[in-house]
């Protein structure tokens, strides 16, 4: 048991503190056709979450989860070493160690670039296509043991798709809900999918597009606040 909660440790002080990749200002669209063909692009922020609190990243060496920013020397080195395990070699308190991820995640297709800003700020620019044969979610960076998908489209077996924008979710309070009247969304921004698709379902704006047959379908960050932000589509069997 020791060893097992030895092992858990980390795991949970880095959902604690929020050490994932989590979006920020973004516009992000994507068009999936009746066969189940899409293209995908994001454009805008990325962060380092929790971030925002520089140092409380890594507890101190009395073993807090979190706290004020600890002082230089204060920062528990095997805490540090387990976080960077857990994403990948980043260690979200090293600039040089981010730097250095960034340019590890420019070097994957579909991220045409990847600028770090500071702070635990990316500004990104990624595309992709493909055919909706299995789940595509995005990010997936292979380096972190833990993601955060901002999207997801999980086909099924009944031939439907489910697109849910996790990045558009309410950002849950201390007790993981959701706060009651006017609530900040997790990322920033706006979220387009365009579809030939027949659409069963959905919670966003629907609206015709140019083409004939063609549904567009928006979620945004300055919506009023209420469901998952989600979408399902019956595409051709």
């Amino acid at each position: 048991m020791t060893i097992i909660r030895a092992a858990l440790a980390p795991l949970l002080a880095l959902l604690l503190t929020g050490c994932l990749l989590v979006p920020g200002q973004f516009e992000a669209e994507m068009t999936i056709a009746a066969d189940g063909a899409f293209d995908f692009a994001y454009r805008g922020e990325v962060r380092i979450g929790g971030d925002e609190n520089r140092g409380a990243v890594a507890p101190s060496g009395d073993g807090g989860a979190r706290g004020d920013a600890p002082e230089s020397g204060s920062v528990d080195p095997q805490f540090e070493e387990a976080v960077a395990a857990f994403m990948g070699g980043l260690n979200p308190n090293n600039e040089e160690t981010v730097v250095a991820f960034a340019e590890r995640l420019e070097a994957r297709r579909g991220w045409n670039s990847v600028d770090y800003r500071g702070e635990g700020l990316f500004d990104v620019d990624f595309a992709t296509s493909g055919t909706l044969d299995r789940d595509f979610l995005f990010p997936v960076v292979p380096d972190f043991i833990l993601n955060f998908p901002m999207v997801a489209a999980v086909p099924r077996d009944d031939g439907t798709v489910r697109i849910t924008i996790l990045a558009l979710m309410p950002e849950p309070n201390d007790d993981g809900q959701a706060e009651p009247g006017p609530i900040e969304t997790i990322g920033n921004g706006t979220f387009t999918l365009v579809t030939t698709a027949p659409i069963v379902s959905t919670n966003g704006t629907v609206s015709e597009g140019d083409n004939a047959g063609e549904m567009i379908i928006r979620w945004s960050s300055d919506d009023p606040p209420g469901e998952r932000p989600e979408a399902i589509i019956q595409l051709e069997r």
